[in-house]
Parts: C-alpha cells; structure tokens; sequence
C-alpha cells in the first residue's frame, strides 16, 4: 500500500494513510496487497506469527492489475506457502505478463492463481476451512494498467463479500470510473461499502499545483468524489459509507476542510489506518 501525504505545501491537518484494504479473522486482503512496508507492518494482524515468516493473509483478491494495488504482492515473497491470489483472467495476464509476477515470485514463495466466482460461492481458507463467509466478483469497465493495455473489454473488479451466519455484507470498489447498473444494484444491497475515493474533482492536481499528465488518465479509471460518488453514495441505506485509495491531492484529507464537511453531512467517511467497522 501507497503511504499518501498531502499534495498541498502549505501547512494543513491531515494525517499520512495507507491505500486501505480489508482484513477480517480469518485474514483476507481485498482489493490490493500493501504496497510499502508501511502499508504492511501497521497492520499487526498481518504480522508473521511469532518465529515465522508466514503471512496470515489466507486470501489476496485483486480488484485490478494497476501497480498500487499489485507491487505489495513482492512484500509477501517470503512467504512458507504460494500466495492465493485470485483475480480474473484479465487481470492475472496483465500481471504476469507486464510484471511478471509469476516468474519472479516462482523464485520464492510461488503463486497459487484462483479464479473468484461470479456470484457467491464460499470464501475459503488456504487448507480448504471454511471462513464463513461468501463472496463473488463483479466485473466493471476500466482500462488496464498503463504497463500493459489490452483490447479485453474489463480489466478490473468489485468485490462483495457476505457472512453466511447473518447474511450482512461489505462491498468494495477502489476503482470505480463510471456508476454502471450493476455497480448501483450492490451498493444498495451493502450493508458497509468501500468506495474509490481517489479524487474529489477534475481539477484536484491543478488546485494542488501540482504538474502532471496523468490527471487525465486518472479520470478514465476513477470518477470524481463531487461530480460522480458523492450524491449516489449518500441515498444509500449502507451503515458504513467510507473512501479508500484517496490520492495525496484529494482535499478530504483535510479534516477541517469544506470538502470533509460535506462528507460528514452525508454521513460519509474517510479510511483511516487501523479504521475498524462492525457490519
């Protein structure tokens, strides 16, 4: 995961996060690996076991094969075990071949590539326990990763994974582009939703000062907090609506921003590290 401080030079409140993930006992991380050390050891549940290197992450489900939610993949390669990774097909050919993440991880630990259903089918440990819970993936439009385009109509994913017991559910959708049928028919299913949090407008790099040409880019992939999530996501009856992968120019990292209080007038959240939820 991504360590984010803010884009802004002046000085400001804002707290350095790491591109969030979702970890539950028994451990999965959905939607990307860490992608720093950071991202990985201030999440002690994913600290290896006293005397070991074995991670405890019993599944990584990738939502897409951008490299913030992929290179954390090589923080793992010490691993006893091949990592369990599910991804789509599209998604796993983007990584190994434009990565070639299989061959260099064969080195070490090795992959395990699994295939994550398209409606719910059982969550399961790496010895084949049950987790109690369920899951399914959902494809969505966005382009492939910069190092490799392809002509596959998806290269990305959201996830919704329920517990069996209770029937609650989390979904989680860090790269979002455009608000498709499928996409709004799950949200309002949610119980708590995860949603991409990347920019809050357009023009978030202009206003930040900061010069690039990837904005452009970036409004492919991930449609604005303002002009895009915002409203939709507020009509939602989920009790848990939190941002995650938010860039260092989004201006809700401000806690006593403009923008982080219209959030809290629509009762929406920013991740935090350690952010902990009940569904």
């Amino acid at each position: 995961m991504v360590e984010c401080r803010n884009g802004i030079a002046d000085a400001v409140s804002a707290m350095p996060r790491v591109a969030a993930y979702l970890i539950r006992e028994p451990n999965a991380a959905l939607g990307s690996a860490p992608t720093s050390a950071a991202g990985y050891w201030l999440n002690f549940e994913c600290r290896p076991p006293p005397e070991t290197r074995q991670s405890p992450i019993e599944a990584i489900l990738l939502s897409d094969a951008d490299l913030d939610h992929t290179l954390g993949l090589l923080l793992l390669r010490e691993s006893d075990l091949p990592l369990p990774i599910y991804a789509l097909e599209a998604i796993k050919e983007a990584v190994e071949e434009g990565l070639r993440m299989t061959d260099v991880l064969s080195r070490y630990c090795g992959i395990q590539w699994l295939t994550p259903p398209l409606d719910f089918e059982p969550l399961l440990c790496r010895n084949g326990a049950e987790t109690g819970l369920e899951y399914k993936a959902v494809e969505i439009a966005g382009p492939g990763p910069r190092y490799r385009r392809s002509g596959r109509h998806s290269c990305r994913v959201f996830y919704v994974v329920r517990e069996l017991a209770t029937g609650r559910s989390v979904l989680l959708a860090p790269a979002v582009a455009q608000l498709e049928p499928q996409l709004l028919v799950e949200l309002n299913r949610a119980d708590a939703i995860l949603f991409d949090g990347t920019l809050w407008s357009n023009d978030d790099f202009e206003r930040s000062g900061v010069c690039t040409r990837s904005m452009a880019e970036l409004l492919q992939s991930h449609l604005p907090i303002s002009s895009g999530s915002l409203e939709t996501l507020a009509a939602m009856p989920a009790n848990h609506k939190i941002y995650v992968h938010i860039n260092n120019t989004n201006p809700i990292l401000w806690d006593s921003g403009p923008e982080r209080q219209l959030l809290r007038e629509s009762r929406i959240r920013v991740a935090t590290d350690g952010m902990t939820i009940e569904v």
